[in-house]
């Protein structure tokens, strides 16, 4: 019985240092630096369908990979000229009507679209664009803002 104690609190202990809050990765510190950051990722996948203005992206990860998987959630915006919003589109997967709204857990962006902004998307596949199947691009009706969420799982 002694031991089982013994056993039960080691576990206790050890538990306690585990952290299930995510660690938040951010990509540069300057528009150009993110703008330069997301097109080698989108580059890695396919031709740049048109030139990026403006982009905002950071990545949560959840769990450290030391006892365990790690999960990653990655958010993105996108301001792309008008022009070529169009080629932006046909370049993505196909269209998607069933999608979840996430949102940072960590990190506060002011950036990020709300449920209520992100109802109003035109939903797409990551998959061409980023390699992942979970997720979605979502296409605003500006004609020039993009958001993406991506995650592992």
């Amino acid at each position: 019985m002694k031991t089982q104690w013994v056993f039960i609190l080691a576990i206790s202990i050890w538990l306690t240092g585990c952290d299930n809050s995510p660690y938040v990765h951010t990509f540069g510190e300057t528009s150009a630096e993110r703008v330069a950051v997301m097109t080698d990722i989108i580059k890695k996948r396919i031709s740049l369908p048109g030139s990026i203005l403006d982009a905002e992206c950071i990545e949560e990860q959840y769990g450290d990979g030391r006892f365990g998987p790690s999960d990653f959630t990655f958010f993105a915006k996108l301001v792309v000229e008008k022009a070529d919003f169009a080629t932006w589109k046909s370049s993505v997967g196909k269209r998607i009507s069933n999608w979840d709204y996430k949102s940072p857990k960590k990190a506060s962006l002011s950036w990020w679209s709300t449920k209520e902004q992100t109802n109003q998307l035109e939903m797409y596949s990551p998959k061409p664009m980023f390699g992942r199947s979970n997720g979605w691009v979502g296409f605003a009706a500006d004609g020039q803002t993009i958001y993406i969420l991506t995650f592992t799982m």
